[in-house]
């Protein structure tokens, strides 16, 4: 599975990728404010230093002026780089530590950084003390640089540290959460193939994925006492309804036994035969109904050969379509292999082969394909299903009228649930002409 694909790996990437945006924004931040910090100090002290350096012009004139201009050139510190220039009119370096004056107005008392020979970032100001001097303090940036190297490398390790940190806590905590939910997760499989005896563990009551599991717990208890109760209602049911109707059978026979009326005999032999026609109907209604609880639960399944029990239904089915006047070919793929019940197969594809050769005509054509997959298709060359109809005849109860045959209308719906337990799906498509039905993985539906 993919990162991506995992709620948990991308709550994971989330926090790593809002950690990273956080620092980034606080290093921006930070950056910012210590940057228009410095350049402040730089600017003040530039300001405050050629101040003073104008008022020693107006109280000493040029000679004092070069004087302490030469004293701090002289007593300036390494980490403190300062640089003056005293120049002429036309930017004739007069005294000072610079020797060209820059693209910088004195008239105007400009401000800006200039960059010096061997590649130094300045910041100056410049003045004009008289018509015939003009005056330049500037500071050296390289400190500004340096700080903001060392907030910027502090920020980077920091950030690291933060990031790892978070992506450490997030994934510890999101593992945490994954496995958590992958019990729940399994727990809910297990029920859903069948097994409600399965119970959530409850790993420390209070949060809410342990009150879901309690809940799931209830709900399960209860689902099964539900389902418990269904079974008894339709053992019991089926019980009651045979009983009665074995005993009236019973009946029919002694009193068979006595008659020498053939009309008599004849009705009390269509009356047993309606008996035996409500127990085959009750027996079909009970197996759907078995069926489809036990949807999806793999017990009972194992696996068996498709193309064994599909020629073993075929041979079955040649003799009863000879004798009706039925066409009736095969194409079975071999070592067609499935998990199923052998049982639930053999039974769905005799009722498909019975329908088909029960609404095929004399001289018309009955053909059962198998494919892997497993894929099993039972087509006729009949009358053929009605669009509207082609859902409907998997309901019980559901017949196609005019079609003469007996029946309950119980076949297709029994087949259609002895292949949802065994994981199939059956599907009525139109032949041209004729019915076809297809037997299919229902995943691939």
């Amino acid at each position: 599975m993919s990162i991506f694909s995992s709620l948990f790996g991308r709550l994971s990437l989330i926090i790593v990728l809002v950690s990273v945006l956080s620092v980034a924004v606080l290093f921006a931040m930070t950056d910012w404010i210590v940057r228009t910090e410095t350049q402040a100090q730089i600017a003040r002290s530039v300001d405050t230093d050629i101040a003073g350096l104008a008022d020693i012009y107006i109280s000493g004139g040029p000679a004092e002026l070069r004087q302490r201009m030469a004293d701090r050139l002289e007593l300036q510190s390494p980490g403190d780089a300062r640089y003056y220039m005293l120049a002429s009119p036309n930017g004739t370096m007069i005294t000072g530590n610079i020797k060209y004056w820059p693209k910088l107005s004195a008239e105007n008392s400009e401000t800006g950084h200039i960059k010096l020979p061997d590649g130094k970032e300045v910041f100056a100001r410049t003045t004009q003390l008289n018509p015939d001097l003009k005056l330049l303090v500037g500071r050296d940036t390289a400190g500004q640089a340096a700080l903001l190297g060392r907030i910027r490398t502090a920020f980077l390790l920091a950030g690291i540290l933060l990031v790892l940190m978070f992506f450490i806590i997030g994934y510890y905590s999101t593992l945490r959460l994954r496995n958590r939910i992958g019990t729940l997760n399994d727990a809910f499989r297990k029920i859903g193939a069948g097994n409600l005896t399965t119970t959530i563990p409850v790993d420390r009551p209070g949060d809410e994925l342990d009150e879901l599991a309690q809940h799931s717990n209830a709900m399960i208890k209860r689902l099964a006492a539900l389902i418990a109760a269904h079974r008894d209602i339709s053992d019991h049911t089926a019980h009651e309804l045979r009983t009665p109707l074995t005993h009236l059978d019973n009946r029919l026979v002694a009193a068979m036994r006595q008659s020498e009326d053939d009309s008599h005999l004849e009705t009390l032999g269509r009356a047993r035969q309606d008996i035996r026609d409500i127990i085959a109907m009750l027996d079909s209604l009970l197996d759907i109904a078995s069926s489809r609880a036990q949807k999806g639960d793999r017990a009972g399944l194992s696996e068996c050969d498709v193309t064994e029990i599909a020629s073993e239904i075929a041979e079955l089915f040649s003799e009863s379509a000879e004798d009706l006047g039925i066409d009736f070919s095969t194409d079975i793929a071999s070592g067609v292999m499935m998990m199923a019940n052998p049982a639930h197969l053999q039974r769905i594809l005799s009722n498909l082969l019975d329908n088909a050769l029960k609404y095929t005509p004399r001289g018309g054509a009955v053909e059962l394909i198998l494919r892997p997959g497993p894929i099993i298709t039972v087509r006729d060359n009949g009358p053929g299903i009605p669009e509207h109809m082609r859902d409907r005849i998997f309901e019980r109860f559901v017949r196609i009228d005019g079609n003469g045959a007996k029946g309950h209308g119980l076949g297709l719906a029994l087949s259609q649930a002895l292949a949802e337990r065994n994981g199939l799906i059956i599907r009525c498509h139109d032949a041209q002409p004729g019915a076809l039905f297809e037997i299919r993985p229902e995943r691939s539906d």
